[in-house]
Parts: C-alpha cells; sequence; structure tokens
C-alpha cells in the first residue's frame, strides 16, 4: 500500500509539473482516504512538495492549493518559514452542530487510518467554543490534529478543519 502512494508521489515529484495530467489526477482519484493519509505522513519530510499544486499569491507566506483533499474540498500546504510547513483542510458550517459532526467524521477517519500500523496517542481537549482532536506518533513523524471552533462569520459561524504538520506551542 504504502509502495503504490509513494510511486504515484515520486511519479508526481519526478513529473516536475505544478498541474497534474488527467493520467495523474485519475490515479489520485483512486487512492483511498487511508492511502491519502499515509500519503501526507510520507511526504511530510519532503515538505509536501509532491502534494502542492497551483502557488497562490500571498505577502506573507507560501501556499499552494493541494493536489488531492483528505478531508472536504478545500485543502492547501502553507509553508510559514523553513522550519514549519502544514497541510491544511478547512470547511465551514452554519451551526456547531453540523461542525461537530464532520470532527466526529474526520477524527473517526483518521484514527481508522493510524491505528492500522502504529500506536499514534489520541487526545482530545474540549471547551464551550472549541474541540481539538490531537494523534501523536513521535518527535519524528507529524502531528495531525483536528478542530473545530466558533468564528466570527456572521453566515457560517463554526469551522473545522484537519491540520498535519509540526505541533505549534500556542495551539
Amino acid at each position: 500500500m504504502k509502495t503504490y502512494i509513494s510511486l504515484i508521489l515520486t511519479g508526481l515529484i519526478l513529473s516536475g509539473c505544478s498541474s497534474l495530467t488527467s493520467e495523474q489526477k485519475a490515479k489520485l482519484d483512486s487512492l483511498t482516504p487511508c492511502e491519502k493519509m499515509d500519503g501526507l505522513i510520507t511526504e511530510f519530510d519532503n515538505r509536501f512538495d509532491a502534494l502542492k499544486d497551483i502557488k497562490v499569491q500571498n505577502s506573507y507566506l507560501d501556499v499552494w492549493t493541494a493536489k488531492y483533499n483528505v478531508f472536504g474540498d478545500n485543502c492547501q500546504v502553507t509553508s510559514f518559514n523553513n522550519q514549519t510547513v502544514t497541510y491544511q483542510c478547512q470547511e465551514s458550517y452554519k451551526d456547531q452542530q453540523q461542525a461537530v459532526a464532520m470532527h466526529q467524521q474526520a477524527v473517526e477517519l483518521t484514527r481508522q487510518c493510524l491505528t492500522k500500523t502504529n500506536n499514534w496517542l489520541e487526545t482530545q481537549k474540549e471547551s464551550e467554543t472549541s474541540l481539538r482532536t490531537t494523534f501523536v506518533l513521535d518527535d519524528k513523524s507529524p502531528v495531525i490534529s483536528v478542530y473545530t471552533s466558533k468564528t466570527l462569520s456572521k453566515i457560517k459561524t463554526w469551522s473545522t478543519s484537519l491540520e498535519v504538520g509540526k505541533p505549534v506551542a500556542t495551539k
């Protein structure tokens, strides 16, 4: 399984193209959610280079759309500096119930994918306006975090995100 995803991701890197061919897109679309999660973990040490698609202009940090989405339809790779890069997907919802339901779905998917191979530690923190579930394996592996919180929006007042990257001390 890991060999298959590694071959696909290696092919994407070697192609040198920032946009996908229809054949590459079809291969990525055929991946299971757990194969995609494995790809994220594998590509963490490579700064998610094989997953970067189109670079989005931004004055403050480097942002790319992701070549595939593990959660929702709006994933991106963000580089804050030379040491910190994350893969993040975020969706907004009209109410807390929808956001928490998606949080639970993302946590269950992550749990299913990670427990197949290793002993990831799962922790959860909850408050009145937020919920965070974090998966940690060791200090060399990325931290995977599912976060749901109230937003400042008046229309979609809750959001849920899945993030893969280094732990951030302030979170």
